[in-house]
């Protein structure tokens, strides 16, 4: 585990709907809760499980939506009540995690956060700890800095958010932390197979470490009517739901300076359209029935 003088906690984001996997995936039952492994855990579970390699488990919290709070306790049935942050309604990713600072704030103080999603397939588990606890002490050591982790591009994907590193080209060396130039949204064929070509691009993981004070400042900075909601005397129910309805890369970190990215090896996926989760069942060798490109039933 890590030993730090900061408190340091993962925070998972249950949230999200699935549109893109429907009907396999459904307001009721999400992406995260499917089973899609040999293993036959939920993606959800296989995450928390992942993220105990940095952090044991009293100090993993979940931000999910108040309708899945029994999938979450069915999955992790050992769970504090105080770890389980509901929200009182979907508002993506900024809201949430602007929740879970103001929370983790309050218990711990300047609490180091570990924000990652509960739908995300990675292989190398060893790897992918390793880049974490990398981010923590570089975070820890240093001033309102966020670590971002991004991994090569293994083939031109359009469906997925880049980064583009602020170095020289072949300037690469190691497994060091580089400095993000700015966050690229999803490309079309053309600009995919350029980044795939060019080193500085590496696709968004999209796990963020930064300090609860460092993202609060920042949320208040770039996205005020988030830290008005909060300071309202009900930061649940109908001041939850004014909040925009905004993700942390689009409030947060294309605008924000001082983000870095850890680089990885490791084997990432975003279980996030019927193709990629075609190929992590065929991966796991897990059955499925196929109709017109969708996937209706994992057996």
């Amino acid at each position: 585990m890590l030993n730090n003088t900061n408190r340091v906690c993962a925070v998972i984001l249950v949230g999200g709907k699935g549109k893109r996997l429907r009907p396999l995936s459904t307001d009721l039952k999400p992406k995260p809760f499917l089973s899609i492994t040999k293993d036959r855990k939920t993606i959800f579970r296989r995450t928390v499980d992942r993220i105990r390699g940095a952090v044991p488990a009293g100090s993993i919290f979940v931000v999910a939506n108040s309708l899945h709070s029994s999938l979450v306790k069915k999955d992790l049935p050992d769970i504090s009540r105080k770890n389980v942050i509901f929200e009182p309604a979907s508002r993506n990713t900024a809201p949430a995690i602007a929740l879970a600072a103001v929370a983790l704030k309050k218990k711990y103080g300047d609490a180091v956060m570990i924000v990652l999603h509960a739908d995300h397939y990675i292989q190398d588990k060893k790897t992918f700890i390793a880049s974490v606890k990398k981010g923590v002490e570089f975070v820890k050591t240093g001033a309102d800095r966020i670590v971002c982790l991004g991994v090569k591009p293994r083939y031109p994907a359009t469906g997925f958010g880049y980064l583009k590193l602020a170095v020289q080209k072949h300037g690469l060396k190691g497994n060091g932390i580089y400095k993000v130039d700015k966050f690229v949204e999803k490309p079309d064929l053309k600009r995919a197979k350029k980044y795939a070509r060019d080193e500085r691009y590496l696709w968004n993981v999209g796990t963020f470490i930064f300090k609860a004070d460092t993202i609060l400042r920042l949320i208040g900075k770039f996205a005020p009517e988030i830290t008005r909601q909060l300071a309202s005397s009900r930061t649940t129910g109908m001041a939850y739901k004014k909040m925009p309805e905004i993700s942390i890369d689009y409030a947060v970190m294309e605008k924000a300076g001082n983000i870095y990215c850890v680089p990885g090896s490791y084997k990432w996926q975003d279980v996030g359209s019927f193709e990629s989760l075609i190929d992590i069942l065929r991966h796991e060798s897990r059955d499925f029935v196929l109709k017109e490109g969708k996937v209706l039933k994992i057996l």
